[in-house]
């Protein structure tokens, strides 16, 4: 998902950083368009919204920030396969998703394994395959593994 605009759709006015805003998306002439509503015009989603969703104006340093190597994710990926730590496998879950987003894995199938789903994961050159429990994060567990994974990714560079 690519971050908000810069300014207020409705005002036109710049965001400041760390400002939540409103995300919509809307069909019009059978184009998805996304509008970026700073909360003080947000009224809530028109009734043709597709969806909407509320989130937070990046900092500078932030928006900065350097993008994750693909490469060095799926090597840490590898290096979480057999670690039988609750948290390094959570780890493995956020990367598993996040390398699926960059194609660098696949998704062979869907499995039952002890009453839980599992993701089977090929990687794209062949790897694999990678069986992936699906690890239930609440949104907070989610933030911190992001930010520790993204502090470890700045370090290893």
């Amino acid at each position: 998902m690519r971050p908000p605009g810069k300014s207020c759709s409705v005002s036109g006015r710049p965001f400041r950083a760390g400002e939540y805003c409103w995300s919509v998306l809307l069909e019009k002439d059978g184009e998805v368009v996304r509008m970026d509503i700073a909360e003080e015009h947000w009224k809530g989603p028109p009734a043709e919204a597709i969806g909407h969703w509320k989130c937070q104006i990046a900092g500078v340093a932030e928006a900065a920030r350097p993008k994750l190597d693909t490469d060095s994710l799926f090597d840490y990926f590898l290096q979480l396969n057999d670690s039988p730590n609750s948290v390094q496998q959570q780890y493995r879950y956020i990367l598993a998703l996040l390398l699926l987003r960059k194609r660098r894995l696949i998704l062979e199938e869907v499995l039952e394994l002890d009453d839980r789903p599992v993701m089977r994961l090929i990687g794209s050159a062949g790897e694999g395959p990678f069986d992936i429990p699906e690890e239930e994060l609440t949104e907070e567990e989610v933030t911190r593994l992001q930010q520790q994974l993204s502090h470890v990714d700045r370090t290893a560079a």
